[in-house]
């Protein structure tokens, strides 16, 4: 490494043999797959996300190729950022957590295209911990557990102003952490706005269906923050 750094210095330019070249583009596959691996345990239940660790082999050793690339030469280096300015890559990102992973995947491959690899293994093993602490933690943070979603019931007037009360108190049985957040009447309807933390253990299913069997109402919604807070 140190020889690498006064050749740099010295000459403006960096020579990679060969085999230090397919050393590089190895190791960046292997933390290519180690990242696709992370990836599946912590948010292979989003339903939303794209995906993206199919794409890491690739994305890996070809940013490790252009950055080692980079280092070769000035003029190539500011030339080939000069044509990658043009680039414009519109698939939208539906996770912020595939962001990070690309974050991660891009560092790991600069580490390896100016052979810190220790830096690589010290980065993914202080990732791997934290993700495995946010994963037991779970949602909850030092203010407790942030609002799990919203209720919206539509009703006629007179069933609300005969059994509001009951509603109320089987929401409550049911969602912790439940306040009523706006009421809204209009020609005969009420509306109820509700926000919670979490539910109880019982299925959605059966939560709405015994609120069905005592409440006459035209419309029940709900909307989660976290998919994961419905069993």
């Amino acid at each position: 490494m140190n020889n690498l750094l006064k050749q740099l210095s010295s000459e403006g330019t960096l020579t990679v043999d060969l085999y230090s070249f397919v050393f590089c583009i190895l190791i960046s596959i292997l933390v290519a797959w180690i990242t696709s691996l992370m990836y599946l345990f912590f948010y292979e239940n989003r339903a939303t996300g794209s995906q993206i660790h199919r794409a890491f082999a690739l994305i890996s050793p070809s940013v490790t190729m252009l950055f080692i690339c980079v280092q070769l030469s000035l003029p190539l280096s500011l030339g080939l950022l000069g044509s990658l300015s043009i680039i414009r890559f519109r698939t939208p990102i539906k996770e912020p957590e595939e962001i990070g992973f690309l974050l991660l995947l891009i560092a790991s491959s600069i580490g390896i295209a100016t052979f810190n690899f220790m830096f690589v293994l010290v980065l993914y093993i202080a990732v791997f911990i934290s993700l495995v602490i946010k994963k037991m933690i779970g949602k909850k943070t030092v203010f407790g557990s942030p609002k799990g979603g919203v209720i919206l019931v539509n009703l006629p007037e007179s069933e609300y102003d005969e059994k509001g009360t009951i509603l109320d108190n089987h929401l409550k049985e049911n969602f912790k952490g439940l306040r009523m957040e706006s009421v809204v009447s209009t020609e005969g309807t009420i509306s109820l706005q509700y926000v919670f933390a979490n539910v109880s253990q019982k299925s959605w299913s059966e939560v709405q269906r015994e609120i069905k069997s005592k409440i006459d109402f035209s419309k029940l919604n709900i909307y989660l923050t976290n998919p994961a807070n419905i069993p």
